[in-house]
């Protein structure tokens, strides 16, 4: 089979450039260590790791200091602390929970800085308010403070009825505000959007009062992992926020600058290109800081500018925020076939161009298909007889949209469901993380507790499933071996049915039976206020519909009912989709959620359309590859379409098939610059 014998020369000269990394860290002196896909980058950061615990780990320990290695998920932290293996020098870690760490003991500072925070934002928001043409009105008011305060204290009403349409809205809040305001309802999203902001003010004055006067929940900071929405006026931040205190915090205090250099001599960093532009700015202000007071730093990157996928990541900007960085490329590909990599070549167009590491790199095969939507199934199904497709070998498809995703993985009811909750149709920018993310601890809050259930009544199914797994250790060391059969009969009376039907056993056997150690099972799986099935709807409804009418209520726990009754057989095909159990022959990903990943077979379903892009793969190929002549704007979205498709198309080892839906006579010659000939179907 191919891909099995790596070149002598090759060889030596792949270990030539992991040499000039360690000379880096010997030398102290910050690099960048840029590979295309499959070149072996998470091999090149474990083995940096491994020169500094091996070369200086006598020192490390001598003076209690470490090494930071931080990733951009817990995926990718858990699969370097497996590869590196047991050792307390190195700290693996995501990028906020090192960040935390960091900073977490500062609070006299943060709190100082989250006052900054408020002010700064009560200022922009009383510039919007009096600049923005949709404030017009209320801009005119002769009496603004009396505004405010009928709808301060009417804020519950006003809350109670904000999802209703703008006829019933507009009758609702006319109830209790006077007549001289009724004209700001004209425009009842503007009128929303107001009050709104005016609500903002006040719950950031009343949170800067508290702070003034030292009261006990005003003295800390906090920051909760599981939520990226700042609740300011709580002292809560999120991921975005704790990203932007760290960087002011380190930026004003040189003495915690020190004590991090101090602590922490070598910080190296993986996949580089998603990591924020504030994380690359304080790695920045360290490593000038420890050149100015003569203390020894090492910054080291590991990454790829073409692999940056995500908005917020820093890519090829990391050169303008951290200067002077020692530039080593890696151009050998230790994934895929010649032909892959010569297409992926191609997309990427830049200074990196791979070739195989090894001798037998040929026997690839890469086909674009021109077809339409119809004749998806059709071309699946002829994929899988070309490529003798079964359990051993796996056919991998990448679609354009998540809704897809969970179809034809199998899950389509729960997603949908989910979906079209108020939470989710208000924040529908979160649903593809709190729903799909086979990070687990990014999971939303309904979905994650959804999983937990899941996942204990499939063990509970499952007779192979050990007791440690089933049952907090703390609980089944107390028990007899009487107790632990009893415990676990009981655990098979539960019903299976349905989740709905797991769910109302369960609880029912809480309140009924006389076992301790059943109930703390129960609680310490849940951790509820109350353990009834109507407290779980209610538990659920305050989630997922919260503030709707009383009207509503009964409509939206069916809802919520009729999702608890969803098949079985797709909760199982989700579970096993957030946990990457792949039992089928074809698997389904988006093309953002196989970063990271290799497989042997691929199929891509484009189209123009894309999110919300209209055009987004036609521009790409239309401008291919004369991107020079391109506004700033459209370079910027060029590049991200080119590196999705870097991405998606570099996940192929052997086989790579395009299949395009759309018409694409007006971009032919771009498809054919990279893929050569275009098939059609």
């Amino acid at each position: 089979m191919a891909l099995s014998i790596v070149s002598d020369d090759a060889s030596v000269q792949e270990q030539q450039i992991q040499e000039q990394i360690f000379q880096c860290i010997d030398e102290y002196k910050d690099s960048i260590f840029n590979a295309g896909a499959g070149a072996g980058k998470t091999y090149a950061l474990i083995e940096s790791l491994k020169y500094i615990i091996n070369t200086k780990g006598d020192r490390l320990n001598y003076h209690n200091q470490h090494v930071i290695c931080i990733t951009y998920t817990n995926v990718a932290t858990n699969e370097i602390k497996e590869r590196l293996g047991n050792t307390t020098l190195v700290k693996v870690s995501t990028i906020h929970e090192r960040l935390w760490d960091l900073i977490k003991d500062y609070q006299k500072q943060l709190v100082q800085i989250h006052i900054e925070k408020l002010n700064e934002e009560i200022n922009k928001i009383n510039q919007e308010l009096e600049t923005e043409s949709k404030f017009a009105r209320y801009q005119n008011l002769s009496d603004k403070e009396t505004f405010i305060s009928i709808m301060n204290q009417n804020r519950e009403a006003f809350y109670q009825n904000k999802d209703k349409g703008a006829s019933d809205f507009r009758t609702a809040i006319k109830l209790f505000l006077d007549e001289q305001y009724h004209s700001l309802l004209d425009n009842v999203s503007n009128f929303k959007s107001l009050v709104g902001k005016l609500y903002k003010i006040q719950d950031f004055q009343e949170c800067l009062e508290k702070i003034e006067c030292n009261e006990e929940n005003y003295k800390t900071i906090f920051y909760d992992a599981r939520f990226n929405t700042d609740k300011l006026h709580r002292m809560l931040i999120s991921h975005d926020t704790l990203l932007e205190y760290a960087y002011k915090l380190i930026n004003k205090y040189d003495l915690i600058k020190q004590i991090i250099i101090d602590k922490y001599p070598y910080i190296l960093v993986d996949e580089y290109q998603d990591t924020h532009k504030n994380v690359v700015q304080i790695l920045n202000l360290l490593s000038q800081y420890s050149t100015q007071i003569n203390h020894k730093l090492f910054v080291g990157y590991f990454g790829d500018t073409a692999q940056n996928i995500y908005d917020d990541g820093v890519g090829k900007d990391i050169f303008n925020l951290h200067q002077n960085l020692e530039n080593i490329a890696k151009n050998f590909n230790r994934r895929s076939t010649i032909e892959v990599i010569d297409v992926i070549n191609k997309i990427r167009n830049d200074e990196i161009q791979q070739q195989s590491i090894y001798e037998d790199a040929d026997g690839g095969l890469v086909k674009f298909y021109s077809g339409n939507q119809d004749d998806i199934d059709s071309f699946i199904d002829k994929c899988k007889d070309d490529w003798n497709i079964n359990q051993d070998n796996k056919l991998h498809c990448l679609v354009l949209t998540n809704e897809l995703v969970a179809k034809y993985n199998g899950f389509e009811n729960i997603y949908q469901k989910l979906k079209n909750t108020k939470y989710y149709r208000s924040k529908w920018q979160n649903i593809n993380t709190e729903i799909l993310s086979q990070d687990l601890s990014k999971l939303g809050k309904i979905p994650n507790f959804l999983y937990r259930l899941i996942e204990f009544k499939y063990k509970i199914e499952n007779p192979q499933t050990p007791i440690t797994s089933l049952i907090n250790e703390k609980i089944y060391k107390q028990l007899t071996f009487k107790q632990l059969r009893e415990l676990i009969e009981l655990f098979k009376t539960i019903d299976t049915i349905s989740l709905k039907s797991f769910i109302e056993s369960m609880l029912n056997k809480y309140n009924e039976t006389d076992n301790e150690s059943y109930k703390k099972v129960i609680e310490d799986l849940l951790e509820l206020a109350d353990y009834t099935f109507d407290f779980v709807l209610d538990y659920m409804l305050n989630s997922l519909f919260r503030g709707i009418d009383e009207t509503e209520i009964e409509e939206s726990k069916n809802r919520l009912i009729e999702l608890l009754e969803v098949s079985n057989d797709e909760y199982i095909a989700w579970f096993n989709y957030l946990n990457k159990i792949e039992s089928e022959e074809v698997i389904y990903h988006t093309y953002h959620g196989t970063k990271g990943e290799e497989y042997d077979n691929v199929v891509i379903i484009m189209q123009n359309n894309f999110r919300r892009n209209d055009n987004k793969f036609s521009n790409f190929f239309s401008s291919y590859p004369n991107e020079d002549g391109l506004s700033d704007n459209d370079l910027a979205k060029y590049t991200d379409t080119k590196n999705l498709l870097y991405v998606s198309c570099s996940r192929a080892k052997y086989n790579l098939r395009i299949f395009y839906l759309d018409d694409i006579s007006d971009f032919k010659d771009g498809i054919e610059s990279i893929f050569n000939n275009i098939c059609e179907y």
